[in-house]
């Protein structure tokens, strides 16, 4: 993975663009020439950071320190994936799994939403689900735990 570092004005102006969700901006623009899809994270001091994936950097052949030309703009279409109806059914079973779920990121759900989809047996897939829907219960009591302490 390699990064680069957005300039405290340009930062600045996006997260005035992104509104209510400053700490992760979804992003679109291109590398070099290249699309890329992505999200800003923050590396402190107000700026961000952006992380170019490896099918990228690797195709350009850049590496550490090498300068790049970067286009950016606001993603504003939802990134939110479409929940399957038994894992929908599973999570609202257990409102505190439902709430868990849904304070993850947009790429964390995703990826549990694939998670499900991948199996290839209905039993894979009720297995799956339980345990995802377990998970988020730990993650609850944990977060409960630390609000106690």
């Amino acid at each position: 993975m390699r990064c680069v570092d957005v300039p405290r004005d340009i930062s600045k102006s996006l997260r005035k663009l992104a509104g209510d969700n400053p700490k992760h901006i979804p992003v679109l623009g291109q590398v070099e020439g290249l699309p890329l899809k992505s999200t800003l994270s923050p590396r402190g001091g107000g700026c961000y950071r952006l992380h170019i994936h490896s099918n990228i950097w690797r195709k350009l052949r850049i590496d550490v320190g090498a300068t790049v030309e970067v286009m950016l703009q606001l993603d504003s279409e939802p990134r939110d994936p479409v929940l399957p109806h038994d894992l929908a059914g599973g999570l609202a079973d257990e409102p505190r799994a439902l709430v868990v779920f849904n304070s993850l990121t947009p790429a964390l759900r995703r990826q549990i939403v694939r998670y499900v989809d991948q199996a290839k047996h209905t039993s894979t897939r009720e297995k799956r689900i339980l345990l995802i829907v377990r998970r988020m219960l730990q993650r609850a009591a944990k977060r409960k735990k630390k609000k106690d302490a």
